[in-house]
């Protein structure tokens, strides 16, 4: 059974890769033995989502022929979906925009920019609004959210090197979420140029009390968007390599 679409974000500019972005989109950057897109897109294709879509800028061919590789090998190239961007839409316009097409809200949202060993079954069983935290990487170079200790989240992001305030803790955002209805309704009303998934979406949202819950992952989580990530991502995947990730099999 279909768990519903998946938007994978891999239409960002690479700047901060430097010069691998001449040469490389970042979801398809080499990691080691592998890239963002192939770590992550034979997961969502096992975990039953359909159609997954990706979203294209940047080297944007070299993601579609990647992702429709990966697929082909899992059987599943007639799932996937593409999001053409010949100017950004920002992550809130590209899930509007996927959501118009598709006829349906994606329950999975994923940044491809990461390697990691989180478990989407955890997401696909989780209730919308769901963000995932990573407990293990520091606010100081990531910045975050705060969140209660019902584990839920609290309104305003945590900036970096500003106190937490008691009762309360902070973590870095994943990129991975399940969305809430909710959120679209603020994208669809807001003007930005460039509407953010989070600042435009969520944030409005949890102002209006939709609740935001918490998974808070503590394995492995790095992403690469400048070279001393993408080598301490190298060395993390040498880890995954000689691991299974896992997968619960959630709520479909």
């Amino acid at each position: 059974m279909s768990r519903g679409p998946a938007l994978l974000l891999a239409a960002g500019r690479a700047t901060r890769l430097q010069g691998l972005r001449e040469h490389y989109a970042k979801a398809c950057v080499p990691v080691g033995d592998t890239t963002p897109l192939a770590h992550l897109l034979p997961r969502v294709l096992a975990g039953g989502w359909a159609p997954v879509w990706l979203n294209l800028h940047h080297h944007g061919e070299q993601v579609r022929d990647a992702a429709l590789a990966l697929a082909a090998a899992c059987g599943a190239a007639d799932r996937l979906r593409f999001l053409e961007e010949p100017e950004l839409l920002g992550t809130g316009g590209t899930l509007r925009a996927v959501t118009e097409a598709g006829g349906a809200l994606p329950t999975l949202v994923a940044n491809v920019k990461v390697l990691t060993d989180f478990d989407l079954g955890l997401l696909a069983g989780a209730a919308p609004g769901t963000v995932v935290l990573h407990a293990g990487s520091p606010l100081a170079t990531f910045g975050g959210f705060r969140y209660d200790p019902e584990a839920r989240l609290v309104l305003g992001l945590q900036p970096r090197d500003v106190p937490i305030p008691e009762g309360e803790a902070a973590a870095p955002y994943t990129g991975f979420c399940r969305p809430h209805p909710a959120w679209l309704d603020h994208l669809r009303q807001s003007d930005a140029a460039l509407p953010c998934l989070v600042r435009q979406g969520l944030l409005p949202a949890l102002a209006d009390g939709i609740p935001a819950p918490v998974l808070l992952h503590d394995g492995l989580w790095h992403e690469v968007s400048t070279p001393d990530r993408l080598e301490a991502a190298a060395r993390a995947q040498r880890k995954l390599a000689t691991k299974s990730v896992p997968f619960s099999t959630g709520s479909p």
